[in-house]
């Protein structure tokens, strides 16, 4: 099994992934599907969930997910099965809301490369303070974007699927379509390049509003921008 997205082999026949200018072959199985109920404290409609879950174990076995949609389906990953979260490897049957806000807001900071939760920020947060992993930045704000949307705080899903295409909706990185192996040409490094920099002035913008909001209030925690 596949610890990051559930894979079983249970092979119906080959399944085609379609990416602008490249098609991907995989075998259609029982991985990436969710089975029972999401937690009541999930945002977006199930069918949502279960299709940016579902289009990013495809991308992530295939080899084409970049750093930020492999941190956006291990997070959808730990909703799903509840192993161990993808920032702090925090473990439990169920993922509560209280766990998704610190780990989002973990990976917010990860993600801004600001430090982390305080002292204080724990206490609100209601949840045992566990240091971040060591991950790439892009990884981090993939799973930021993941949970944040999840939690209702963020409109944008986190992965890109069929459902985008069908509405028309441009991609935000045209690079990632690019294969695997043809990505290392100076131009689709520089276009990472600026992607990677727009990433981290989205995220240290989040972070900024964020803390601000901590640090004004109270009771408010943090991890709900």
């Amino acid at each position: 099994m596949n610890r990051r997205c559930g894979r079983r082999t249970a092979p119906f026949g080959p399944l085609f992934l379609s990416v602008p200018g490249v098609t991907i072959g995989v075998m259609a199985d029982t991985w990436g599907e969710i089975t029972g109920e999401l937690p009541q404290w999930v945002a977006p409609e199930f069918d949502a969930v279960q299709e940016c879950y579902r289009v990013g174990c495809r991308l992530t076995d295939s080899g084409f997910a970049d750093e930020m949609e492999k941190g956006a389906v291990d997070a959808l990953h730990w909703l799903v099965i509840g192993e161990v979260s993808p920032m702090t490897e925090r473990s439990g049957a169920a993922v509560s809301r209280e766990a998704a806000r610190a780990e989002s807001w973990v990976a917010l900071c990860a993600a801004a490369g600001m430090p982390g939760p305080t002292d204080r920020d724990w206490q609100r947060l209601q949840v045992e303070p566990r240091a971040a992993l060591p991950v790439d930045a892009q990884y981090a704000y993939g799973v930021w974007r993941a949970l944040a949307w999840l939690l209702g705080v963020r409109e944008e899903w986190p992965v890109r699927t069929g459902w985008h295409r069908a509405a028309g909706i441009p991609r935000e990185r045209a690079h990632i379509a690019v294969p695997p192996s043809q990505r290392g040409t100076p131009a689709w490094r520089e276009a990472d390049r600026a992607y990677r920099e727009q990433a981290l002035a989205d995220a240290c913008r989040h972070w900024r509003h964020v803390r601000r909001l901590a640090d004004a209030t109270a009771d408010p925690a943090p991890g709900r921008g």
